[in-house]
């Protein structure tokens, strides 16, 4: 039963969040600290910087389909969506100065820094913003409502990729293809972009298969430090505006001074997933089937799986254990053999419905019990055993814990 699993280690299942560095990133990043010098500088040392972060640019590029031009690095996945934000209404304002406001259209899954930016600057009065539904019975966004939604004045369509509560994979070659019918229409342009922050590392992602001018990179959720990556389509054609002014690095587009061995762990974490990906998902997938398949099995109609039939991730599972009498975080805090959430980290801890899961149409009741699991790398079978039989005991004390405590209360039970 779930005491006697106190005293062992816990399972981390909520890779979605964070994931720990790779030995190699280590190494990369401790290999990369003798060169401390500027990597503008022309000292020797400099020079070495500057070929370390060169070298970490192309191991990116390749990772991305693209040339090692079309990488920019950041401070991490907030940057540099604000970034393609800030790029997009400047692009707008070239266009048509100060007459009219720019349009952006996203759905209503995405991440907070892209919402909460384009909520702060709509507030504000400098551009309109849009929201896209998204199919309760998929998970995905509704194509049709975004049709409708642009206009001339659309200068922007931001999807992420893959959902980081759900999981569920956005069909971003569609959303694409009508955002440039859109701009065909209106004799304009329409710029694409997703946040790939959980889509890196758990399958291939290709700007030119995907058609976005614009593609976020976060290195945290695939093994890498906490910094990030701005990709772009096409160095020639995407028009990306400086968002700091000051020197010429990163092509002129992102002032200040390099963070070396960050990046050098950045572009080992991208090789990896280059040599590596395959085995990586079907790695995961396996893990993460066996859990849902072993947890139906134990629990049932006690347990909802959210788009279990839709393209997801293979590392994550959305769970709604929906006979459980309490809510997800008191269901979380009684498991003692594993680390798990109920939605995305920057909002944990919290006693909020998930935006996400109301977003898809998931019944409050529902998305009140819902946990988010999230497996990697190292995830296994044997964990996912010892995971399932602590909820299966934690489902059965919660259905039938109080009628025990009341009939110890009353008297001894036959047979003690």
């Amino acid at each position: 039963m779930a005491w006697y699993i106190e005293e062992q280690e816990r399972i981390y299942l909520d890779y979605n969040a964070t994931t720990p560095l790779e030995r190699e990133v280590e190494n990369a990043i401790a290999e990369s600290m003798k060169y401390w010098a500027n990597p503008s500088s022309n000292s020797p040392l400099g020079v070495k910087a500057k070929e370390v972060i060169e070298a970490a640019r192309d191991d990116v590029a390749k990772m991305m389909h693209v040339n090692s031009k079309e990488v920019f690095f950041t401070s991490g996945g907030t940057e540099t969506n604000y970034w393609v934000i800030h790029s997009a209404i400047e692009h707008f304002k070239a266009i048509y100065g100060r007459e009219g406001k720019p349009h952006i259209v996203t759905s209503s899954i995405e991440h907070p820094s892209i919402l909460e930016p384009l909520h702060w600057l709509s507030q504000k009065g400098e551009l309109e913003h849009t929201e896209i539904g998204v199919d309760p019975s998929t998970g995905l966004v509704k194509l049709d409502d975004l049709e409708a939604a642009l206009c001339e004045r659309t200068v922007l369509v931001s999807v992420m990729l893959a959902n980081n509560e759900t999981g569920v994979i956005q069909p971003l070659s569609q959303i694409a293809d009508i955002a440039r019918r859109a701009g065909e229409r209106y004799d304009s342009r329409v710029l694409v972009h997703t946040d790939a922050a959980q889509a890196v590392g758990k399958m291939d992602v290709d700007p030119d298969v995907l058609k976005t001018d614009f593609v976020t990179v976060v290195g945290h959720k695939f093994y890498g430090p906490r910094i990030g990556a701005l990709v772009i389509r096409s160095e020639k054609t995407v028009p990306l505006q400086s968002l700091f002014r000051g020197g010429s690095q990163e092509h002129e587009k992102r002032a200040g001074t390099e963070n070396t061995p960050m990046i050098a762990g950045l572009g080992a974490a991208c090789r990896i997933v280059t040599e590596r990906l395959p085995d990586f998902v079907e790695h995961m997938r396996d893990v993460r089937d066996y859990f849902e398949e072993q947890l139906k099995n134990a629990l049932g109609d006690a347990v909802v799986i959210h788009f279990a039939t839709s393209q997801r991730i293979p590392n994550t599972s959305s769970v709604s254990f929906v006979k459980y009498p309490g809510n997800a975080s008191d269901l979380l805090s009684k498991c003692k053999s594993f680390f798990a959430s109920t939605g995305a980290a920057c909002h944990a801890g919290t006693n909020r419905i998930s935006a996400v899961l109301s977003a898809c149409g998931i019944l409050d009741k529902v998305a009140f019990r819902t946990v988010r699991f999230s497996f990697g790398r190292d995830s296994s079978r044997a964990q996912v055993d010892r995971v399932v039989n602590e909820l299966k005991s934690i489902a059965f004390f919660g259905k039938y814990g109080s009628s025990l405590l009341s009939a110890i209360n009353k008297g001894p039970l036959p047979g003690f």
